[in-house]
């Protein structure tokens, strides 16, 4: 069960510079578009690219995330989102339950350049 689980520290700042994870997902996939960046091929070969590139951002960077019932966000670590899935809509982290585990998924501005940087590194 998710609140079982050890959160890192509630984000309490200003997140108005976040991303939604859809919106960090479509960004990512145009630059690799654009940049002719080899996760764009491979991101096409699922046949949802951007819901590739969602999945692969929660693996990647920090990607911050609400559980019900609470307004604070947490960094979703690792180990917390092993156990989940991305629902199809992208809009939240669900249980083996299919229960809404995380909502409102956001990527700040900071960790979506850091992503990209990464990006670019993939051959």
């Amino acid at each position: 069960m998710v609140s079982e689980r050890v959160f890192h520290d509630a984000v309490t700042g200003d997140l108005s510079d976040a991303l939604s994870l859809i919106d960090a997902a479509r960004g990512a996939y145009q630059k690799a578009l654009s940049e002719g960046l080899s996760l764009a091929y491979i991101a096409e070969q699922s046949g949802r690219p951007q819901y590739w590139f969602a999945a692969n951002i929660l693996h990647v960077v920090e990607v911050l995330g609400q559980p019900p019932g609470e307004t604070a966000h947490h960094v979703l670590a690792r180990e917390i989102i092993a156990g989940l899935k991305l629902a199809d809509d992208m809009l939240v982290m669900i249980s083996d339950d299919s229960q809404p585990a995380f909502a409102d998924l956001r990527v700040t501005s900071a960790e979506f350049e850091r992503y990209m940087a990464w990006a670019r590194t993939v051959y």
